[in-house]
């Protein structure tokens, strides 16, 4: 095998490859990336961690069919520091992969492409149309609220529902939830939720940095693909019950404050630097045309601040994680946010105040403080 390759196309290709090749696997193949030419001047670059798979076929100038996998951190690595525009790479004796661009020549262990997992076939996929930006947006709105516990592996993902005119993503885990609704056109009609999992979605995100328009994307024999101009990628669901949701959102929380969102987010910046590193905990009090933010660390000292806000209801003292109102308020958008509350143990919701009901919505359970 031996082709010559703009650097710039390859260097896109091995964008997403490097971050999906798993280095920590028994399977040393996992760390590498896929090269594989074929006759048609196009250059397959593929990296899976059997969960997560990637695909690009690049323009490149076959010079010799065949195949190899190199290493995907240090390929990818070798080719971001080389001059000039073009590389050539060639297989060399016992899987080696020989890389010159100008007077730079490495020489660099390969593995047989022969032992390289089954690629899932995207060209087997129906896949639809819809607004790359929007999906993007929902994306953020819900990664942060997914939760990192292994143990708990229904929630380790965002629960995806769409009628292939409005779509849903909604995440939880466990001490918060994010909901965002979304009008997406030309999304998959699907009869149940999926749930893609942490990693994967943070693929998709990746994938969708730059996308402008529409991108692809489809359901097939339990993988969720996305496809962005030459490159697919297909993600393995969760296959678990998500949680009812519903159940989590309170319906009935009747004291509403008005709150200047920018003014809140940096106020709750503030106050929690004297919170405790591990509970984030601090004290949000409402009272007549005012918020108070309070934290009392033993350790470290206490911190007030007061912000005008507009609320008329009987007063509450409520404590809660700084972190997860910090996250939630950064993805909102909008001047005002409207803080929905009940009873010191009851969870609060959040939303924004000019947004429509269940456009985006925040859920945090209280803590004792």
């Amino acid at each position: 095998m031996e082709f010559k390759i703009e650097k710039a196309s390859l260097l896109q290709g091995l964008y997403l490859a490097q971050g999906i090749s798993d280095r920590k696997s028994t399977m040393p193949i996992l760390a590498n990336v896929l090269l594989r030419t074929d006759g048609k001047d196009k250059l397959l670059v593929a990296a899976t961690d059997l969960n997560v798979t990637v695909t690009a076929e690049l323009p490149c100038k076959v010079l010799s069919e065949g195949g190899l996998t190199v290493g995907a951190k240090h390929l990818h690595d070798i080719v971001k520091s080389l001059p000039g525009d073009e590389l050539t790479l060639k297989r060399t004796e016992n899987q080696y992969a020989e890389i010159r661009a100008g007077k730079v020549d490495y020489k660099v262990v390969g593995m047989a492409d022969r032992d390289f997992p089954k690629l899932p076939n995207h060209r087997e996929v129906q896949f639809s149309k819809c607004d790359a930006a929007t999906l993007r947006d929902m994306i953020s709105k819900t990664f942060f609220s997914i939760s990192t516990d292994e143990t708990r592996y229904h929630l380790n993902g965002v629960l995806f529902e769409s009628d292939g005119a409005v779509a849903r993503m909604v995440s939880t885990d466990g001490h918060r939830l994010s909901k965002v609704e979304r009008p997406l056109e030309g999304a998959p009609v699907l009869a149940q939720g999926i749930i893609i999992p942490r990693k994967g979605l943070m693929e998709v995100r990746r994938a969708l940095e730059t996308a402008e328009g529409a991108v692809e994307i489809g359901i097939h024999n339990g993988h969720l693909f996305v496809r962005v101009g030459a490159t697919a990628l297909s993600v393995k669901l969760i296959d678990a019950q998500f949680p009812p949701y519903d159940q989590v959102i309170p319906k009935e929380n009747d004291k509403v404050a008005i709150a200047p969102r920018l003014a809140l987010l940096e106020a709750l910046k503030r106050i929690s630097i004297m919170s405790s590193d591990k509970t984030w905990g601090i004290k949000l009090a409402l009272q007549k045309g005012e918020l108070r933010v309070t934290s009392d660390n033993p350790d470290l000292g206490e911190a007030h601040e007061t912000l005008d806000v507009s609320f008329d209801g009987a007063p509450l003292a409520i404590g809660f994680n700084a972190k997860y109102f910090i996250e939630l308020l950064g993805e909102m958008e909008g001047d005002e946010v409207k803080l929905e509350l009940n009873g010191e143990l009851d969870p609060g919701l959040v939303r924004p105040a000019d947004g429509k009901p269940g456009s985006y919505v925040g859920v945090v359970m209280p803590m004792r403080i």
